[in-house]
């Protein structure tokens, strides 16, 4: 399926149950991924398995849409977002129980998108930052040559945790292997959000939850999180 979102075309894969109607959860992929990754296509798979429908797309400049990854910015992958949620209302099938599951960055985007919007009734995140500043920094040293400078300023200023004081059924998933995102990020999201809440801190799992065992533990914890509240 095809969404537009500020006159850029992102493409989106809407995965669905076999009966109609069905609950949703959007899949919001990281800062350098898609929506093709494996990750993203085994939660598909297993999430129609359990009766629930999935989208996963690919932010402004990723995968298969449309713009520049250098222009993008972290609100317009906010909009992006926003516009792909706008869509999924009018779903034939999607009966309006709605969650969100993001990666890093992906999962800092889904609780942003959650502070806002009282129709998301859970949340998922794995690896996620609590804050960008040390990700500017990072990217600034070793990221990708040619972000913009608005880029810069745009990812310091996206502040999270200040707008998670009512957000609430959210469940943390990090690696204690990840060498990207501090273990410390994960416990101020934990600090930040309400009840109900999850922490889980997998022993084996690297940043992009890449070791198999790792990863079906962290689709297992997901599913029963998602089927509890969704």
């Amino acid at each position: 399926m095809k969404i537009l979102s500020n006159a850029l075309t992102l493409k989106a894969v809407l995965t669905t149950p076999t009966a109609d109607p069905w609950p949703l959860v959007v899949l919001c992929h990281g800062f350098l991924s898609h929506k093709d990754g494996s990750k993203y296509r085994q939660l598909a798979k297993f999430l129609s398995e359990e009766g629930v429908g999935s989208i996963r797309f690919d932010f402004r400049g990723c995968g298969k849409s449309e713009g520049l990854l250098h222009e993008s910015t972290v609100s317009g992958r906010w909009s992006d977002l926003q516009k792909v949620l706008d869509t999924a209302e009018s779903l034939d099938g999607f009966d309006g129980r709605l969650g969100l599951l993001g990666s890093s960055l992906g999962g800092y985007l889904a609780l942003l998108e959650a502070s806002r919007n009282s129709k998301v009734r859970c949340v998922v995140v794995w690896s996620t930052p609590s804050h960008l500043g040390e990700l500017a920094e990072r990217l600034l040293e070793v990221g990708p040559v040619g972000m913009s400078k608005v880029f810069y300023e745009d990812l310091r200023r996206v502040e999270l945790l200040s707008r998670l004081e009512k957000v609430q059924r959210v469940l943390i998933l990090h690696g204690k292997q990840d060498q990207q995102v501090d273990l410390d990020h994960a416990a101020r999201l934990f600090g930040a959000v309400q009840e109900p809440k999850s922490l889980h801190i997998l022993e084996d799992a690297d940043h992009r939850f890449s070791q198999e065992e790792a990863r079906e533990q962290a689709i297992q914890l997901s599913l029963d999180w998602i089927r509890r509240f969704l």
